[in-house]
């Protein structure tokens, strides 16, 4: 799907506009093999690129072709998933393109008329993508890390449920810093390839700082759950040794019975076997067998 928007510094809102005008923003979302191709035969652009920008699993970079800059990043796919999806933003001499796979939710915001987005500006308006990605992945692993304090705190009652929702968000995280990474890259190429004004950089560097903290933050909560999952590894270790150490208590305490029961249940005389007493005394046997191990583990502390 192909839309056109454009706004100029005298507009109002952003406006939606039936064909291409120079100074427009063209929008493209899941396009097809024939809108592809209608891009690069009408436009001029890179054919590979505007696959790749379909591409979940493309790395970000910046491509310069001839005056085209083709910038390809990582932007979190709508739901609670938190899936990485791939978004490209092209900049030419007389428009500015956008290309992925789903509409991201940040757009909305434009719409929305909570940024001010002049597409005659391009330069400023992929400055306010850049802020708006920045801001998204920035949201995402706050809540990440809230979340993951909270499990630090009360990591002796977590459950199974708990673990596996600590592990996909460490899957999580583990996108986010290849994320940063890329993204500070990303970045810093830019402010080498495009001229800024001096008040846009200070922006961009603003934004490398921002990718930079949390790219810090992300690994700081993998370092976190890597030590929750550790400790929890060596709770579940102790609990199992603490029911097969009880398993074995309770084995020799039965055996003990068993085996004395088993002997005079042979048809061959035996001590006692004619006394009346016969049955306590070896009940009191029994009992001063028990009690002689509870002594022994309770000296060797295993009770």
């Amino acid at each position: 799907m192909i839309n056109y928007f454009k706004k100029t510094v005298k507009d109002a809102e952003i406006k939606r506009i039936g064909r291409f005008e120079r100074g427009c923003w063209i929008e493209v979302v899941d396009p097809s093999e024939k809108e592809i191709e209608y891009l690069h035969k009408h436009f001029g652009l890179d054919k590979q690129n505007l696959i790749s920008g379909t591409d979940k699993h493309e790395v970000p970079r910046v491509e310069v072709d001839n005056k085209d800059i083709y910038i390809i990043l990582k932007i979190i796919s709508p739901g609670d998933k938190k899936d990485l999806h791939t978004f490209m933003i092209t900049i030419t001499s007389d428009f500015i393109l956008t290309l992925s796979k789903y509409r991201p939710q940040f757009i909305e915001r434009i719409f929305d008329r909570k940024i001010e987005f002049i597409t005659t500006q391009k330069l400023k308006c992929l400055l306010k993508f850049f802020s708006m990605i920045n801001k998204d992945f920035e949201r995402s692993t706050y809540s990440i890390v809230r979340s993951v304090n909270t499990k630090k705190d009360s990591i002796i009652n977590l459950s199974e449920k708990d673990i596996n929702a600590l592990l996909e968000q460490e899957s999580i995280l583990n996108n986010f810093v290849s994320s940063y990474y890329y993204i500070n890259l990303l970045y810093k190429r830019i402010i080498k390839n495009v001229k800024f004004f001096e008040e846009d950089k200070d922006i961009i560097e603003d934004l490398i700082i921002e990718a930079q903290q949390g790219l810090d933050l992300c690994r700081s909560s993998l370092r976190t759950i890597s030590n929750i999952r550790n400790h929890f590894v060596v709770l579940l270790s102790n609990k199992l040794n603490k029911v097969i150490t009880l398993l074995t208590i309770f084995t020799v305490f039965i055996s003990v019975p068993a085996a004395i029961s088993g002997l005079y249940g042979m048809n061959l005389l035996l001590p006692l076997q004619k006394s009346p007493f016969a049955f306590y005394y070896i009940t009191l046997l029994v009992v001063a067998i028990w009690v002689g191990f509870v002594i022994y583990f309770k000296k060797r502390r295993i009770l």
